[in-house]
């Protein structure tokens, strides 16, 4: 007979200071059970279970659940948690019990690299060496190309793989290099030197990867490259990138987008401010570029933006440019210290989105700006993390359930924790401890959502090449976390079946949907933008 009540924690820790507490999900009616925290055989700390509340099928699919509040314990040490009719919970309490969950993180960038060899591989796509030159075929909302004439190739070897496939997008490359580059900048000391050969600390060794690549991207005045690589890649089925047919042949997208060149000249600016110590030539190039870039972003004969519309769906089209060329300016303006670039911010201005994501940085842009002196982009940083709702049982921000939820909740939570720091508010920020723990096992199935093996009961079957060539655990990579129930639906028939009951199902509600399965794109699969966040959360936690 199996479970009827389960206990979901936290599994990587908790650091001794901060409030701590279990989510308590049953069957049945358990009010007023007894619990206890144990440290070997002496109990350290015990209670009773108050009125639950009932499962609403959104958040939660049992019939009730209870929220179990141990913040009392605050000596480091290793504990375990009972419950009557639960698996008893491992309870870790440390000071630093992220720092080798985010240098796993940081070496599964390194799994993903291109133009060079890997942990786990040789160099990927040489031949990016030589990208085909296609530009826009007709109006860009189309998101058609074609391959420009005269026939002629640019030099984008280097990058980061997006995800499960091995195209390389500028925009969220401009988005894993920034966040890299703002989580140094948190928390230096949280990062060693260790593996990558370099001088740099893994996280800005990663991070000039990135921002090295994003020099490539604009070549000359009229030539801005905001995709190696296409559809086609989706085509070819698993295989290592070293083995891809394609190599040599893939095309470089090139278009004047102000989303794509804001979004990059904010990483390459905010990249030659923290590198100059560490490599001042490095340093030089990315602000010249930074400048150059965003000073074309800024000409008449610019595009809004730029994609490409795929078969089943368009990759990354971001509508609107304000808020990557805010970002832009505001990282222009602390690396120049020059008061126009200041002047650029507020006339771009972007509002309160209410959400984070690769296409949504008005969060950024307005924080970035707010730390510049713009009292009006303080209002704004300020109303729209005032607006992360998060009144459900997980305190997830929003608590809406999309394609890509976990990324998505973590740019919320990492903005409410910077507006509280940034702010003097005393209070702990809910949806950010909410966030870091439903990450790593708080969650309805109980679940780490980062392939680790610094703590129990994580992913295994992330979705890529590692995975599914290479038969290894994908170490470091974080999933895209539970999907809604009906995008997954409809996706269903590209993902495989998996063999006997999927333990996951009795926890899943009629909103969330998660899986452990290499073939599930839409849960299983790994970003770098989703990578990016979660790095900035460590640093931050």
């Amino acid at each position: 007979m199996g479970n009827s009540v389960w206990l979901r924690v936290n599994n990587a820790g908790y650091k001794p200071d901060r409030t701590k507490s279990a989510i308590v999900l049953s069957d049945a009616n358990i009010a007023g059970e007894a619990w206890c925290v144990k440290q070997g055989e002496t109990i350290v700390l015990n209670g009773t279970l108050a009125e639950g509340r009932h499962g609403d099928d959104v958040h939660v699919k049992q019939a009730f659940y209870y929220t179990l509040d141990f913040s009392a314990l605050r000596e480091a040490g290793v504990y375990t948690l009972e419950l009557p009719g639960a698996d008893p919970q491992q309870i870790i309490s440390n000071d630093d019990p992220y720092a080798k969950i985010a240098e796993q993180a940081l070496y599964h960038l390194r799994t993903v690299r291109s133009g060079c060899p890997t942990p786990l591989t040789n160099e990927g796509h040489p031949g990016d060496a030589e990208a085909i030159v296609y530009i826009v075929d007709g109006d860009w909302t189309e998101g058609k190309w074609k391959e420009a004439t005269p026939h002629r190739t640019i030099d984008m070897r280097g990058g980061h793989y997006d995800a499960g496939d091995y195209i390389k997008f500028t925009l969220t490359i401009a988005s894993l290099a920034w966040h890299l580059l703002r989580a140094y900048k948190e928390n230096p000391g949280m990062f060693t030197k260790a593996c990558t050969g370099s001088e740099l600390p893994n996280i800005l060794d990663e991070a000039k990867h990135s921002l090295d690549y994003l020099s490539k991207t604009f070549p000359d005045e009229n030539t801005f490259v905001i995709q190696t690589g296409d559809g086609k890649d989706h085509n070819e089925g698993w295989r290592l990138a070293e083995n891809d047919t394609l190599n040599g042949k893939r095309p470089a997208f090139c278009a004047l987008s102000r989303v794509h060149m804001g979004a990059t000249a904010a990483a390459l600016a905010l990249g030659a401010a923290v590198l100059k110590d560490f490599d001042e030539e490095a340093a030089a190039l990315y602000g010249r570029k930074a400048v150059a870039i965003y000073a074309r972003a800024r000409m008449d004969d610019t595009l809004a933006s730029a994609f490409e519309r795929n078969a089943t769906n368009d990759f990354y089209y971001d509508r609107t440019d304000e808020d990557n060329m805010a970002l832009a300016a505001a990282e222009l303006y602390r690396l120049t210290k020059e008061a126009v670039y200041l002047e650029h911010g507020a006339e771009y201005a972007p509002s309160p989105a209410g959400s984070v994501s690769w296409s949504a940085m008005n969060g950024d842009a307005n924080y970035r700006l707010a730390q510049s002196g713009d009292t009006a982009a303080k209002e704004r940083f300020l109303k729209e993390t005032a607006e992360y709702k998060w009144d459900n049982v997980w305190d997830l921000p929003g608590g809406r359930y999309s394609w890509g939820s976990l990324p998505v909740w973590m740019g919320m939570a990492n903005n409410h924790e910077i507006a509280r720091r940034l702010y003097g508010e005393a209070a702990e920020s809910v949806p950010f401890l909410g966030v870091l723990d439903y990450t790593f096992g708080r969650n309805n199935w109980g679940i780490g959502m980062v392939a680790t093996d610094e703590m129990p009961n994580t992913i295994r079957n992330v979705y890529n090449y590692v995975t599914n060539v290479l038969g290894k655990v994908a170490v470091g990579a974080m999933s895209e976390g539970p999907g809604n129930r009906k995008t997954h639906d409809s996706f269903k028939h590209y993902f495989s079946k998996q063999e006997g009951p999927d333990p996951f199902e009795p926890f899943n509600t009629s909103a969330a949907v998660f899986t452990d399965d290499s073939y599930d794109f839409m849960i299983a699969e790994s970003t770098i933008w989703g990578q990016g966040n979660l790095i900035l959360m460590l640093a931050l936690a």
